[in-house]
């Protein structure tokens, strides 16, 4: 899995319609004068939803910008019931900042009986997606809309440095260069944030300790520079803290965040998640901040 930047760059030593109800509407065999001899079919619905390989983060689906390994896709699934054979159901999306007007990405042919639906998508920022459904593949008046569906995406990135504590006793120095990956047009945005720091440290004197419990906010003389430009879409930082160890075996855990601005540049997640706000945060499942 990649490392994600607002997810948690962690320390080195932890590691979906053709429901086609086709009506069947059953006419009487003889109507009394006047008497309608069927009924009108219900208007087609479509349900829409997205799922990623991170799940669902604070109830929101993200991707992670140009990862490997699936994480930097997600899939827009539902159903659609009402519709016909050959109905066209087509994927739209809108991308932030939501000033051009939805545009087609995908469609398909839909085909008799109950059916689902789903497309492949790997957003580059936040993006608002709608299925709408036509009743062929020349119309331009859809017969119904979904509602729209949120995918957002994460900053990539990776880490460097470190050392063994075991060449740096008594006090241990750990050095990491934090690097992170982002559409050139959150640049000049996220490359100003503040990075905020939170370290754990677990000793014992006759054994290899458990991870620590909790990380603390700017614990253990932890220092973060500011950004340093590397190209359009990358920046690094340089993140440093220290800690006496003694003789002690030690584990340690660490996270970086910054607090996501969605609405200013499109990357990250709505909301604040309690980065530098919450003094400490879980050493062991450490949870999305942002």
């Amino acid at each position: 899995m990649p490392r994600l930047r607002s997810l948690a760059l962690i320390g080195a030593t932890t590691t979906a319609a053709l429901l086609a109800s086709a009506l069947l509407v059953t006419a009487p065999a003889s109507a009394a004068p006047g008497q309608a001899t069927g009924a009108s079919a219900a208007a087609p619905t479509i349900t829409i939803n997205a799922t990623s390989k991170l799940g669902v983060i604070t109830n929101d689906v993200a991707v992670v910008y140009h990862a490997a390994g699936g994480y930097g896709g997600a899939t827009i699934h539902g159903k659609i019931t009402g519709a016909a054979a050959g109905d066209v159901a087509t994927l739209y999306y809108q991308r932030f900042p939501y000033k051009k007007p939805a545009a087609p990405l995908a469609s398909k042919t839909l085909t008799a009986g109950t059916q689902t639906y789903s497309f492949k998508v790997t957003p580059p920022l936040a993006t608002r997606y709608t299925v709408r459904l036509f009743p062929s593949s020349t119309s331009h008046t859809p017969i119904a809309t979904s509602k729209g569906q949120n995918v957002y995406v994460l900053a990539n990135g990776n880490v460097t440095g470190g050392n063994s504590c075991q060449n740096d006793r008594p006090v241990c120095h750990e050095t990491y260069h934090v690097y992170t990956i982002l559409p050139p047009s959150a640049l000049s945005t996220e490359i100003g944030k503040h990075l905020y720091p939170y370290v754990g440290v677990n000793l014992s004197p006759t054994s290899v300790p458990p991870p620590p419990r909790w990380l603390y906010l700017n614990a253990y003389h932890s220092s973060v520079t500011t950004g340093h430009r590397i190209s359009a879409g990358e920046f690094v930082n340089i993140f440093t803290f220290r800690f006496t160890l003694g003789n002690d075996g030690y584990r340690f855990n660490w996270v970086l965040c910054t607090r996501d601005t969605v609405s200013k540049d499109g990357l990250g997640l709505p909301g604040s998640h309690g980065c530098g706000y919450l003094q400490r945060v879980s050493g062991t499942n450490i949870p999305y901040l942002g």
